[in-house]
């Protein structure tokens, strides 16, 4: 799936820059994981504890075994959030080309978000403290008619936000040549009056 993009560029397109989601993304849902897997093998143990009668023998009552079936549906559950971190960040990438800004997200059902430059006003850049530590932060493009797009968690946001800003400049360069060209075309109108 990584060249997912590059398959849809357009005659004459060129990927500038490739990102993806920085691993504090994934490393959350990690953290989280892995709590809900230690207290359930936590909650195992203390279980089968408390089912030792002081001797060698285990003690056989089944009364309360829904607290291992529980512990163990904990433990999937941790390892479903660690999967899911780990998913979401692999299959969400952007880019910037030479024409627009570029997001899929998704691997079986994927959805593109496309915004061409030229119709970016403001690139708005947000980063906490400990987002700056860690080299992380969200980018915000905003569009014509105050639509806008932000992405969390861009690794390098400000790298990101020097290409995005600079691609809009070239941009706007090549938008302005015509304009410019006319203008040497056309001769300029004198101001004097014929005095006849």
């Amino acid at each position: 799936m990584a060249n997912f993009i590059e398959r849809t560029l357009e005659p004459g397109e060129q990927v500038v820059f490739k990102g993806r989601l920085h691993w504090s993304y994934h490393f959350r849902y990690t953290v989280w994981g892995l709590l809900v897997i230690l207290m359930s093998v936590v909650g195992i143990v203390m279980y089968a504890y408390a089912q030792y009668d002081g001797t060698e023998n285990v003690s056989s009552s089944n009364d309360n075994a829904w607290i291992n079936w529980l512990c163990a549906l904990g433990c999937v559950w941790g390892l479903g959030l660690i999967g899911y971190g780990y998913f979401i960040r692999s299959s969400t990438e952007f880019a910037i080309t030479n024409h627009r800004f570029v997001q899929k997200d998704g691997i079986f059902n994927i959805k593109m978000t496309e915004i061409p430059l030229f119709k970016i006003e403001t690139v708005n850049f947000y980063q906490t403290f400990l987002e700056r530590i860690l080299n992380t932060g969200s980018i915000e493009l905003v569009g014509s008619g105050g639509t806008a797009h932000r992405v969390d968690f861009v690794q390098s946001p400000h790298q990101v936000r020097n290409y995005i800003a600079t691609q809009m400049k070239r941009q706007g360069a090549k938008e302005d040549e015509p304009v410019a060209q006319v203008r040497q075309e056309v001769p300029a109108v004198s101001n004097e009056v014929s005095q006849d």
